[in-house]
């Protein structure tokens, strides 16, 4: 027979309801007690009170908010607040050049000469506007970096070198702004170009792309063709890839003309850091495209795509051509070098049975659960066996790549701060210096700035560029596998949003289940190495090392299904309503929980109330309802746990489904529709509701 306490033991409902305001006024104990708690004890060592707070679904933050100041208008907080961040418009006009015939090779040594080789080497490719998405809303405007789970990280010059191959060490590209008629362009663009657009394709000081690239779809140059000729063909090339591909606007068919004057003298255009350019519109791009109202987005956002595939092994798609290894036609006897960046290895086909689902909700799932292990986030991706094979083009100017300088593309100015990212290079991060990246920066454009010289109104950001190799960023080696202090992860954890969906408490649907599985797949697989390492290895030190990295992959699997890994118990009853957020039950943390499977959609009504002081303070009778232990849910629960939730066993017969049969899908396609329209809060269709109610009565939880 279940134990029922004495009601004496309980105070009354409005005692009850006064404790629990009181309560919600005091400062969070997880902030007042940091000695050694009983999970700790048990484990044999510390846990600090900022490692606790980074496992509380309760508190998603800020707490401080001193440095996330643009919060309440940033993308996150539009999904916090239980809407939905909606997905960009990606801006780009790009597709007429790839079709163009083959360069001729007096060509591709201008290109190579530029700097410009490696995009073009690239290529196309077709953009997840899912994964930008989810992206942008981890992107902070006031850091310039991506706030993950486990700390700061962006895309830096050396990314941009590596990837690109673009230019990264020489002067900024700025100067005058020319605002000229436009029987002055044409003439500017006969002498540059080699012909004249007509006047219908001018918008002030900008071209339409479709002009150049009706001008060379079918343009060829002879071999004997004198060098002028070459160069104009050159540089309608290279205005094309700045205007299309590089650096466009929102407008996705107009390029700036002001870049033209900068390619007059292919030598002048030649000392010009490109690569940091690209960069800083990139920045831009992403600090506007962050904020709730935008609905579109321009820069190389192929940048940032490649970035995410090359240090997020979970999400990146499975290529079927490995491009960085020799062929069975390589000569033994002489090294191997990639033809082009390391960014041109993702211009191949993808094993369409590993492809990203391109669904921004999934992705915000992943990076929800993202931790910080080997296989889910790589720290250092380029290793030297990845830099051995790149050519010259992807290392010049290394000794800048963790200058703390700022970035300047004319009117954009936009701050490159590595301190915050130092472990991309190696080294330990702590707590970096408080830097403004200057907003005041984002409201600066050229409208209404005619005839402007960027390089005086600018000269102060100019002046620390040029300077750039006494702005170099040092921070101490890593030791024992410790890539941060302790410092760092405590304060990291009190200004950031860790958790921006619910998906770390509730995944959504089918999608998320398939990666909920990837990612315990992948943490199982992880453990198994680990321990034979960990068993192999003589070394105390070593052994400690890989202790920590199992506990990390271990804490960070539970944590993505529900699970706290400190006290090894589900949290209860995390749930998101419009007028609170994380509020689990108050038995929570005082009474073993049942285990309560992943669940998508369900009304809140039918849920055992969660704890919130204002409900209780509220209402008198208000008293959380909570089954005995050792009693069964009631029967009114049955529709709480009947959601879109696989089950193990019905996991494993979906999966080995697919095994057999390798064209079957393990995320049923069918199934998109019914998942989005519920996630939005729409209610589902007399269609959608048996494929919702598949739970048996047997499978019902029971408290232990």
């Amino acid at each position: 027979m279940a134990f029922s306490p004495p009601r004496s033991l309980f105070p009354s409902p409005s005692s009850f309801s006064l404790l629990l305001l009181l309560f919600s006024l005091l400062p969070s104990p997880f902030l007042i007690f940091s000695g050694v708690s009983p999970t700790a004890r048990r484990h044999g060592g510390e846990v600090s009170a900022a490692r606790i707070m980074a496992y509380d679904p309760r508190y998603p933050g800020p707490r401080d908010s001193s440095i996330l100041t643009l919060q309440e208008h940033h993308r996150s907080q539009t999904i916090l607040d239980g809407g939905e961040s909606r997905h960009l418009r990606l801006r780009r006009s790009d597709a007429d050049f790839w079709r163009t015939e083959d360069i001729p090779d007096r060509v591709l040594d201008y290109l190579r000469y530029l700097g410009f080789y490696g995009v073009y080497r690239i290529g196309r490719i077709q953009m997840d506007v899912g994964l930008i998405t989810a992206m942008l809303e981890r992107w902070r405007p006031e850091t310039h970096t991506f706030h993950l789970p486990f700390g700061e990280a962006t895309i830096s010059l050396q990314d941009v070198s590596i990837l690109t191959g673009l230019p990264v060490d020489g002067d900024p590209v700025t100067g005058v702004d020319p605002t000229l008629s436009i029987p002055e362009w044409q003439a500017l663009c006969l002498r540059l170009l080699g012909f004249e657009p007509d006047a219908h394709f001018f918008d002030h000081s900008r071209l339409r792309i479709e002009c150049l690239d009706d001008r060379y779809r079918h343009f060829h140059i002879a071999d004997d063709a004198p060098e002028e000729m070459v160069q104009q063909y050159v540089r309608g090339q290279v205005l094309r890839l700045l205007g299309g591909v590089l650096l466009p606007d929102t407008s996705s068919n107009k390029m700036k003309l002001m870049f033209l004057p900068l390619l007059e003298d292919l030598d002048f255009a030649r000392r010009l850091s490109w690569g940091s350019a690209v960069l800083a519109c990139l920045y831009r791009a992403m600090c506007r495209g962050s904020y709730a109202d935008q609905s579109e987005i321009g820069g190389y956002l192929v940048l940032l795509q490649i970035w995410v595939w090359e240090r997020m092994p979970t999400i990146s798609p499975l290529r079927r051509q490995l491009l960085e290894m020799p062929s069975e036609q390589q000569d033994p006897d002489v090294p191997f070098r990639l033809d082009g960046p390391l960014g041109y290895r993702w211009n191949v086909a993808f094993n369409v049975h590993h492809v990203s689902t391109r669904v921004a909700r999934v992705y915000r799932c992943q990076l929800d659960t993202l931790v910080d292990t080997s296989r889910r986030f790589l720290w250092k991706p380029y290793t030297d066996g990845i830099l051995a094979i790149l050519p010259q083009m992807c290392t010049v100017g290394h000794d800048i790549w963790t200058a703390r300088v700022p970035l300047i593309c004319f009117d954009v100015v936009e701050w490159h701060l590595p301190d915050r990212v130092l472990r991309q290079f190696g080294q330990t991060q702590d707590i970096p210096e408080q830097f403004d990246t200057s907003q005041g920066l984002h409201r600066i454009d050229r409208r209404g700035r005619a005839r402007i010289d960027w390089r005086i109104r600018h000269a102060q950001y100019i002046d620390i560029w040029d300077a750039r190799r006494d702005h170099i960023v040092h921070g101490d080696p890593i030791l024992r596998g410790r890539s941060y202090t302790d410092d760092y992860m405590a304060w990291f954890f009190s200004i950031t949003v860790r958790v921006i969906g619910q998906s770390q408490y509730a995944v959504s649907g089918y999608e998320g289940e398939s990666s909920t599985v990837r990612l315990l797949t992948d943490s199982v697989s992880d453990l198994v190495l680990d321990t034979r390492r960990a068993l192999s290895t003589t070394d105390e030190d070593e052994r400690i090392q890989i202790l920590r990295e199992m506990e990390r992959t271990g804490s960070g699997a539970l944590e993505a299904i529900g699970v706290d890994p400190h006290t090894c118990a589900p949290w209860y009853g995390a749930v998101r309503a419009p007028d609170m957020s994380y509020t689990p039950s108050p038995y929570a943390s005082h009474m073993p929980s049942p285990h309560i499977p992943h669940m998508s959609s369900f009304d809140a009504a039918q849920m055992p109330p969660p704890f919130h002081p204002q409900m209780a303070a509220s209402s008198s009778s208000y008293i959380p309802q909570m089954p005995s232990p050792g009693t069964s849910w009631p029967h009114e629960y049955d529709t709480f746990f009947s959601g879109p939730s696989v089950y193990p066993d019905e996991r494993v017969e979906r999966v080995s489904q697919s095994v057999d049969d390798p064209t079957a899908s393990v995320i049923p396609e069918q199934h998109d529709q019914q998942i989005s329209s519920t996630d939005i809060g729409e209610e589902p269709s007399q269609q959608e509701q048996p494929a919702r109610t598949f739970l048996r009565r047997s499978k019902r939880p029971r408290a232990p």
